[in-house]
């Protein structure tokens, strides 16, 4: 974007840029323990998880910072760095060394200081049993630069927020300048469309809020019961009528395997039945439960 005009990155859009890059980062910490590290040893996954995910990272900042000078968010919302492509390089590899390696910097980093003053102990040829003076050291150095960096951290953001020119102190250090990729043009105002969403949000509560008074369960469960009270009904009253003619019964008969519990349950009149057992040869198959009827006999409709 060299010899290009900066035009200035909204706060709102750089804040939700920072958004995405940081839920794109989650969520794929979150696919490596759930998805993939589930096949591996846990020892060695809680071991070199911090080195696996800096080298996930490098490959995600090669593909989209390096090859394309846009992080994924930054595309998602057009918009880039403009960058002078004498510096281009540098500013790239002191990007992509804070942004793949600031984790393993983080967790390493008392441990290098921890070295470095036992090692000064060593040659002060002071005793081992100094161990604990030592560890203090390193925490009250770790504890410094932590505060010292969360505080200018803070001080950085408040300056964002006056001039909206760098969310990130690194940002600001490198020079990088947050410019939009073409002119950016006003967007007309539609009460219409204010009044749409106006509308639905209302919809929405209003769902909230019945959702909160209502057991949607306990109502489904209710209705379904009822449902199947009415069937249960519209079977008994069924029961007593003629499964081919549908009306009541002329000399009922029934299949002779009608106390068997995996046999047809339904009524007939004798001519229907026996008309339909000779068309098909003594083989017949009821048109509502679709159960097999080989034989029939006498049913008296008083007897239950």
């Amino acid at each position: 974007m060299s010899n290009l005009k900066c035009i200035p990155v909204l706060r709102v859009t750089q804040l939700d840029t920072n958004e995405l890059d940081e839920s794109i980062l989650l969520t794929l910490k979150q696919s490596l323990n759930q998805d993939i590290f589930k096949y591996v040893q846990l020892n060695f996954c809680q071991k070199y998880f911090t080195e696996i995910f800096a080298a996930v990272k490098f490959l995600l900042w090669y593909y989209s910072y390096n090859k394309r000078s846009q992080t994924i968010g930054q595309s998602l919302l057009n918009w880039s760095y403009l960058e002078n492509n004498k510096s281009n390089k540098i500013k790239k590899i002191i990007h992509c060394f804070i942004y793949c390696f600031d984790e393993i910097f983080i967790e390493k980093f008392p441990i290098l200081i921890h070295k470095i003053l036992s090692s000064l102990a060593k040659i002060q040829n002071q005793q081992s049993s100094n161990e604990e003076l030592v560890n203090r050291r390193v925490e009250r150095i770790k504890n410094f630069f932590s505060l010292f960096l969360k505080s200018l951290s803070f001080l950085h953001y408040l300056q964002f927020l006056f001039d909206g020119k760098f969310l990130h102190l690194w940002e600001r250090i490198l020079g990088l300048k947050p410019s939009y990729s073409r002119e950016q043009f006003l967007k007309s105002y539609n009460h219409a469309i204010s009044e749409r969403e106006e509308l639905w949000q209302t919809y929405f509560s209003l769902f909230k809020l019945i959702d909160s008074l209502v057991n949607f369960n306990k109502v489904l469960t209710r209705v379904t019961k009822f449902r199947a009270k009415n069937s249960a009904i519209q079977n008994e009253l069924r029961i007593n009528i003629c499964a081919l003619c549908e009306h009541s019964p002329t000399m009922a008969h029934r299949s002779i395997d009608y106390e068997k519990i995996e046999t047809c349950k339904h009524i007939f009149c004798y001519l229907c039945i026996k008309r339909a057992l000779m068309d098909h040869q003594n083989k017949f198959e009821c048109p509502i439960c679709k159960k097999i009827i080989f034989d029939i006999e006498l049913y008296n409709l008083n007897q239950d």
